[in-house]
């Protein structure tokens, strides 16, 4: 069976993988996109050239045939003595043939139906040009490209034959158009050298989008890399800690969404960051009242286990007399009494967030309230306290859970309001029903000195006091109890600053019953 390593390690691995293959897959479809844009510039670039051949060739076949119309057979091709072949009158057609608006299309001709040259543009350059002009025995000129004769009898049924071929150097077009009710036909040449092109693309598209790439996946690495800078220092925070460095803090770029020196830190990763550093310093907390506790019970056990030696060693050598001992055994049983109060406490703080469904009951929370508040009445009575009963007057005040348990929360905290409130103050009890959330709200307030904003959180820890001093008595224990039995009940409570009296102000909740339950 693989272990959980080999499955994270596989995970990585697919993770790697999928990461690698986008990465490749996207190199592909864009050196792919960058082929594609050459070759529609060179599809451009060609249509260009043949659109203009075209239109020339049509465009000289149409003015000839107008030129032969008119002067009837003033025109007509002949061959002299020696061979050569000549235009009566040719002047006309040669100012068509020698003119810019077509010559600027590229190399004019004027062939007949043999491929012979009857007229030729006076720019054309024979070595450059596409079309090559071969002179043979006799004076006679011929077109040596095979291609023009296949155009010229394609263009002797009266269409416009055109041949067009492109490689990565140029571009060439031939159009041929047959001049109407002669034997003579236009042809047209280009070719076109792709460099212009070329250097437009690299200018153009290429050099740009290789930039932008390269630009791109720097920004990409660098910005992984930020990313993954807080999660380096979360991870080197979380190892010193288990190490037991109680100091070690997340730095506070990545866990305060306030501060914008790392601009790749996502919120997630500051939220990440702030919780690990509240952990840290909640376990620091704990560690501190940890020592703290120890010290605290070391002393509370010792004081009564030497009493309860002493007394005991005395009886045993004699020192109390027999009548005596009664008293001493007596005090004996007070510091037993004392160690197993504790010892009861600390066993009940870990299993108080566990709630006992069969001890789940409906109850009403006014008249729990009274009935403590009435039995406290000798505890208020030696401080002269005076308690003010805020009650929601409702018929819906019913709260549903483990009603002993809820009932030791209200008592805790009227208990530590009473313990905190100097003689002769007041404490304010109110209840609230929150029918929208099936809660019911309850607030203690007092008006004694209250409880400093950086320890309201903290009072709720176990074994935290918030006089290290030990003036106050207790183990720290009573609201990190109250904090587990509403925690068990799915409820919260927090510490605030009284508004009414200015002491401290302790507002929780009780689940309220069920409908299916009524």
């Amino acid at each position: 069976m693989a272990s959980k390593s080999d499955s994270r390690r596989v995970s990585a691995n697919v993770a790697v993988f999928i990461i690698s293959f986008l990465i490749f897959t996207t190199l592909i479809v864009f050196a792919v996109l960058l082929f594609l844009s050459y070759e529609n510039m060179l599809r451009m670039l060609s249509i260009e050239v043949t659109r203009g051949t075209r239109t020339a060739a049509q465009g000289l076949a149409i003015d000839i045939e107008t030129v032969t119309g008119s002067y009837d057979n003033e025109f007509v091709y002949t061959v002299d003595n020696d061979g050569s072949a000549a235009f009566k009158n040719s002047r006309i057609v040669d100012r068509f043939i020698n003119s810019n608006l077509y010559n600027n299309f590229g190399s004019v001709y004027l062939l007949d139906s043999e491929g012979r040259v009857l007229s030729r543009g006076s720019s054309i350059d024979n070595i450059q040009d596409s079309i090559i002009i071969t002179e043979v025995s006799g004076g006679k000129y011929y077109i040596s490209d095979e291609i023009v004769i296949e155009l010229i009898s394609t263009a002797s049924n009266g269409e416009l034959a055109t041949y067009d071929t492109h490689n990565s150097m140029s571009v060439t077009s031939i159009s041929c158009c047959k001049v109407y009710g002669t034997d003579y036909y236009c042809v047209v040449s280009n070719t076109e050298s792709t460099n212009a092109t070329r250097a437009e693309y690299i200018n153009v598209i290429f050099l740009p989008a290789m930039i932008a790439m390269v630009i791109a996946i720097v920004l990409y690495a660098v910005f992984v890399y930020l990313s993954l800078m807080p999660m380096k220092d979360i991870s080197y925070a979380i190892s010193r800690v288990a190490e037991g460095d109680f100091k070690v803090r997340v730095q506070q770029k990545y866990s305060e969404p306030e501060n914008y020196s790392s601009f790749a830190v996502s919120s997630e990763f500051t939220e990440m960051g702030r919780t690990v550093n509240n952990m840290i310093e909640s376990l620091e907390n704990q560690e501190h009242d940890r020592e703290i506790f120890i010290s605290s019970i070391a002393h509370d056990i010792r004081t009564p286990l030497t009493s309860i030696n002493g007394f005991v060693t005395a009886m045993l050598d004699g020192t109390i007399p027999p009548e005596k001992q009664p008293h001493y055994l007596e005090l004996i049983k007070q510091q037993a009494d004392r160690i197993r109060t504790l010892v009861t406490s600390m066993t009940e703080a870990s299993s108080l967030s566990h709630v006992d469904p069969s001890m789940m009951e409906a109850f009403n929370i006014n008249e729990m309230i009274t009935d403590i508040v009435d039995n406290l009445e000798a505890q208020l009575a030696e401080k002269n306290i005076k308690v003010i009963k805020s009650l929601d007057p409702g018929p819906g005040i019913i709260a549903y859970g483990e009603a002993q348990q809820l009932c030791r929360v209200i008592i805790n905290i009227i208990t530590n309001a009473i313990k905190f409130t100097p003689s002769g103050g007041t404490i304010k009890v109110s209840t609230e029903t929150d029918r929208r959330n099936n809660k019911i709200w309850i607030s203690v307030e007092d008006s004694g000195a209250g409880v400093e904003e950086s320890k309201r959180k903290r009072i709720f820890e176990s074994f935290y006091k918030g006089d290290p001093s030990r003036k106050v008595e207790g183990f720290g224990l009573g609201l990190y109890i109250c904090k587990q039995i509403l925690a068990g009940h799915g409820q919260t409570i927090v510490c605030d600053e009284g508004t009414e009296l200015g002491g401290a102000k302790f507002v929780f909740s009780f689940p309220t019953e069920p409908a299916d339950k009524r």
